[in-house]
């Protein structure tokens, strides 16, 4: 655990942040969230949009026209189609029978009451008068309580009757409280045309009493019945047709204007504090995403500073990007070649990586646009790029990912038109421009990209790695001349090498490449070595200690050539890991036949060992070669037993611990080492001229 001291400097200061950033995984990957959070933070809050900032009731200072064609659903317009369709519904109204049956009940008791102070023998003809005014369940003035007892006894009986088979028929055809007045003015027209003045009066002043509303109004029911109203209307689809003028130079900006350019995607009311907070929390939570899959899933680019730099900066431009084009620019988004950064980070730092960055990337973009289409064509065609562009050996594969990008673009794209069912064949034409741009672009891009940016990142190159493999590298053509015995060795290591990666999966350039150069500090003293020397070998006079430093010093003088010539740490690290920390088993065994007190530490070379697959496969490589060689007789037998022995030595020996080889690639590297150097090392036939030639031989020898 790495522990701050106190700084001296603020060069110390650096220093020590740095170290804990490179040692701590918690730190590091802190340090990676932090930092690409606010750079994309801060990439999509101050890039600057490509979109007008009207709002409704603005002057529009000049003319816009739709830059594609677009088929949206106004908010707008289907609100007010729904206000209207709920506008004319009528209110609800439910009848209320208790008031029909209270009413006519009242006007029963009247007409009972008034009937018994007629028929009462008991009072005179004043006090049924007054007995009559007296009732409770209406009201009967004096008047009407004089016609009603003056009246004869067939016209009060009618009376009676009407009345209230009169406020039964009003009541059963429902009355509204707006309804009333006209009710009762026409209770008159409802008597019979026969009776006297003195019946209408009394009937009428009996029953417009007990005339109410009996059907009330019904808010629940009301509301509901406009609900239904507003969910049955459909919403209003716009259609907005590329080079249609959507608002004109010195026009006032309307609602609708606004919600046009909206869905053109051509309005930037710029953020507010709320939307500042969302997107810088959505900026942290997509890095911390992208910074577990790296750490998890790609230890690779994890573990290298240059990498994750790259990776950071390729989203942050991608970002940036997204925010210039989006909302602003609504057909050149269609254009940019999104998909180079997938197949770029895809050669130079790895696919898994690649597949993080591009969809924390396609996500910013989904944020900033709201569409989900957007999303689609950053990241399909992303992905069918690197596919086609795995490991870019050929300048085929670059074309080939342009092509698969541009049908992931063309594919995207018309799935979404599709469903959107598009009428504009103008807007078609030019989507499918963009997304064959898009496609060429991206093949372009990468290749640029891959190229340069291998070149200031220092990250080894498919391209450098083809340069170092040519022939007639000033270091292969020194090796050539000066040990022509290991260039052949080396030729023979870098063919077992690249068959071996190529059966297990790993990097076939990268291992043959290596094998190239493994050996490349032996041109420092060549004769040490036996496969260059031509008479006595000089080791048979030294000190066995003195003969493995010797042999143990090509790997200081190659490291010392490596660096002077720039080669990739990739091919570096090949120099001292096809060793390792292995034994000089040769000159051990001499030192302890001589009886000479052997410390096997003196005898092992510096290491370190292998840390990658193709570092290990050149080892081996480089120890069944030199042993297989050395086989008195080669066939099958012979040269499988070799081969098992070096390898199980090296694994027994704990080289191989630290690379990521399995026991299953071993048993497959085994199998390929074998059947290529029974290719080399297989028997031939005899021709007649050799017959012919021996026979001279000895006739010459005999006589």
């Amino acid at each position: 655990m790495t522990r701050f001291r106190r700084p001296r400097s603020g060069r110390d200061l650096v220093r020590q942040v740095r170290a804990v950033v490179r040692e701590e995984p918690r730190a590091r990957l802190g340090a990676f969230v932090v930092a690409v959070g606010l750079l994309t933070a801060l990439a999509m809050l101050l890039a600057p949009p490509a979109s007008m900032a009207y709002s409704s009731g603005s002057v529009a200072d000049r003319s816009i026209k739709a830059t594609r064609s677009v088929s949206y659903v106004s908010e707008i317009l289907t609100d007010a189609e729904r206000e209207r369709s709920a506008a004319q519904i009528p209110k609800q109204y439910r009848r209320d029978p208790a008031i029909a049956v209270g009413e006519t009940g009242r006007l029963a008791a009247t007409l009972a009451a008034l009937t018994r102070a007629r028929t009462d023998p008991t009072l005179t003809r004043d006090q049924r008068v007054v007995a009559a005014t007296r009732t409770q369940s209406s009201e009967v003035t004096g008047p009407i309580a004089a016609d009603a007892i003056d009246m004869p006894q067939a016209e009060w009986d009618a009376v009676a009757k009407e009345a209230d088979r009169t406020l039964q028929n009003i009541y059963a055809q429902g009355l509204r409280e707006e309804q009333v007045r006209t009710a009762v003015a026409e209770i008159g027209k409802a008597l019979p045309p026969t009776w006297n003045e003195r019946q209408k009066r009394v009937a009428v002043a009996l029953v417009t009493q007990h005339v109410k509303a009996n059907e009330l109004f019904d808010n629940t029911a009301t509301v509901a019945a406009q609900a239904a109203a507003r969910s049955a209307v459909r919403p209003v689809q716009v259609q907005v047709t590329a080079g249609e003028v959507v608002v004109r130079e010195g026009s006032v900006v309307t609602p609708q204007d606004v919600e046009k350019l909206r869905a053109l995607g051509l309005v930037d009311e710029g953020p507010d504090r709320s939307i500042v907070f969302g997107l810088l929390g959505w900026a942290f939570l997509v890095a911390g995403v992208v910074g577990l899959f790296i750490e998890r899933y790609a230890e690779e680019a994890w573990s290298d500073d240059r990498r994750l730099v790259l990776v950071a900066l390729s989203l942050v431009a991608l970002v940036a990007l997204a925010r210039v084009l989006v909302p602003g620019h609504t057909l050149a988004v269609y254009f940019a070649p999104y998909a180079a950064v997938a197949m770029m980070l895809t050669v130079l730092v790895g696919g898994r990586t690649a597949l993080a960055t591009q969809i924390a990337a396609a996500l910013h973009f989904g944020i900033l646009s709201g569409r989900v289409d957007i999303i689609a064509y950053v990241l399909v065609p992303a992905l069918l790029g690197m596919a086609a562009i795995r490991r870019a050996t050929t300048a085929r594969e670059f074309v080939s990912g342009a092509f698969n990008v541009a049908g992931g673009n063309l594919g995207v794209i018309g799935a979404f038109l599709f469903v959107s069912r598009p009428t504009d064949v103008i807007g078609l034409l030019q989507l499918a421009a963009g997304a064959a741009t898009s496609g060429a672009l991206s093949g372009l891009v990468a290749f640029g990209a891959i190229v340069l940016l291998g070149h200031l990142f220092r990250i080894t190159t498919v391209f450098e790695l083809r340069e170092l493999a040519d022939p007639d590298h000033p270091l292969l053509r020194q090796m050539l001349l000066r040990t022509p015995g290991t260039y052949h060795h080396s030729l023979l290591v870098a063919n077992l090498a690249e068959r071996a990666a190529e059966v297990i999966g790993a990097d076939t350039l990268t291992a043959r490449v290596g094998a190239y150069y493994h050996d490349i500090g032996k041109m420092r003293n060549p004769l040490a070595f036996i496969e260059n020397q031509t008479g006595t070998n000089p080791h048979d006079e030294l000190d066995p200690l003195v003969s493995a430093q010797i042999v143990s010093a090509h790997i200081r003088d190659g490291l010392v050539l490596a660096e002077r010539y720039h080669l990739p740490e990739r091919i570096k690290e090949m120099i001292p890991g096809h060793h390792g920390t292995s034994l000089a088993k040769y000159f051990w065994q001499i030192a302890k036949e001589r009886g000479q007190n052997v410390d096997e530490a003196a005898f092992r070379h510096p290491g370190p060992k292998p840390r990658s697959r193709e570092a290990g496969i050149v080892m081996l490589a480089d120890g069944t070669e030199a042993s297989v060689r050395s086989l008195p007789e080669k066939n099958a037998d012979t040269i499988r037993a070799m081969v098992d022995r070096i390898v199980e030595e090296r694994v027994s020996d704990g080289q191989l611990d630290d690379c990521d080889l399995t026991l299953r690639d071993i048993h497959a590297i085994k199998d390929a080492f074998c059947d290529l150097l029974l290719g080399v090392y297989h028997e031939r036939i005899p021709y007649p001229e050799d017959r012919i030639a021996r026979i001279d031989t000895r006739a010459a020898s005999s006589s």
